[in-house]
């Protein structure tokens, strides 16, 4: 939430309440690139903890919620935002999914290769015989379906977080569910803004109210209504981005309430209302050091998908005994970094520019002018290409 720590005198705003209207769609006119950047170090930094094997200081902040937590809902607040700015500006159906597929596919294609033929041969305490000739090391290939398993025979055994291969992979089935939920509203043409306001509201309805007074404790269905709130409360704030001023006059009190409700019973109710609001504010600053912070590449996925199974093998090597936590965590984003680079220039940028084999033909999904009960395809609020 306090993602820069400056007065707001420190800021310029692109306008004075920012009602967003006529930009552009270029990288450098947003922070998108930066927070998502920031959401992938937060996500390492919560891991830190855990692997670690003491994520109670983590947990006595905010609530009770881990800031890798949070950081996932970051996650999902700009991915509504963006993919639903993608939906519309995509030539088809089949154009967008294949941009969404492209975009998290391959790295998550090399990142299980990688664990199951380097990482888990490196880390097993099984003889390397018997780790290839047991089932449960070709199952992990069920990741790539996403269909997630964890571990690895006899991988990470001893870890002070035993057994886990990837904690970060679990987000994906359900980003692939909103994706889907997405192209469903948009084919159906239920895609407008009375029906995601009613879908927004339903789910944050079912997930503060419903579902405990219910005592659900399945977590899909949990992960499944909470991510879901914040997903599409990035998309009501895309469809409303006319109506919807982005001020500090609304920011700071937001932040305050978020502050002081902190550990009481309306911490999840100011999270999932005043989260979303706060990162797309965040987002529009005019900040020219944040707005020109992906033009060497947007990293935050391959930290995000490759740094939990690197940070399980310090502890294996290393272990608590001869590090610090602060240690660990200054390590452990300096492995980030080297692999978030990496996976950018060798495998997400490469694919990414399979999109200019994609057929070049006028947009079927959004005509120019008034769809879908008035949200304008031709958007000019400004969002980032490279996430689309």
């Amino acid at each position: 939430m306090d993602c820069v720590r400056l007065s707001a005198a420190a800021f310029r705003l692109p306008r004075k309440t920012v009602p967003v209207t006529e930009p552009t769609e270029r990288r450098k006119d947003n922070n998108f690139d930066f927070l998502r950047f920031l959401a992938a170090l937060l996500v390492v930094t919560s891991h830190s903890f855990w692997l670690y094997g003491d994520p109670y200081p983590e947990m006595a902040m905010l609530g009770g919620t881990a800031i890798g937590t949070i950081a996932v809902y970051m996650f999902f607040i700009i991915s509504g935002y963006l993919i639903s700015a993608s939906w519309l500006h995509s030539r088809s159906a089949t154009d967008f999914v294949t941009k969404r597929l492209i975009r998290i596919f391959p790295a998550l294609i090399v990142a299980t290769l990688l664990t199951i033929l380097l990482i888990g041969p490196l880390a097993t305490e099984l003889p390397l015989a018997e780790y290839f000739s047991t089932g449960r090391t070709w199952q992990y290939l069920s990741n790539l379906l996403l269909w997630i398993q964890f571990d690895l025979p006899g991988v990470f055994a001893s870890n002070p977080f035993p057994s886990t291969i990837n904690g970060s992979i679990w987000t994906l089935p359900f980003v692939m569910a909103m994706d889907l939920s997405l192209i469903a509203l948009g084919l159906t043409g239920q895609f407008n803004r009375t029906v995601i306001l009613m879908g927004f509201t339903t789910l944050t309805t079912v997930h503060l109210i419903l579902l405990p007074q219910l005592g659900v404790i399945s977590q899909s269905v949990l992960n499944l209504f909470c991510l879901g709130m914040f997903f599409y409360a990035g998309v009501a704030l895309y469809l409303y981005r006319q109506h919807v001023p982005l001020t500090w006059k609304i920011a700071l009190p937001l932040l305050a309430l978020m502050v002081s409700s902190a550990n009481t019973a309306l911490w999840p109710l100011m999270l999932g209302v005043g989260l979303p609001y706060l990162v797309i504010f965040a987002a529009h600053l005019d900040i020219p050091r944040l707005t020109r912070f992906g033009k060497y590449g947007d990293f935050s996925f391959g930290i995000y998908i490759f740094s939990f199974p690197l940070q399980q093998l310090m502890m294996l090597w290393i272990g608590p005994d001869q590090l610090s936590l602060g240690a660990f965590v200054a390590l452990s984003y300096a492995a980030s970094l080297v692999i978030g680079v990496i996976s950018w220039h060798l495998i997400e940028k490469p694919a990414l520019r399979l999109k200019r084999y994609l057929p070049q033909r006028k947009p079927a999904i959004a005509p120019s002018g008034e769809n879908h009960k008035g949200v304008r395809r031709r958007s000019r609020w400004r969002t980032n290409k490279e996430v689309i």
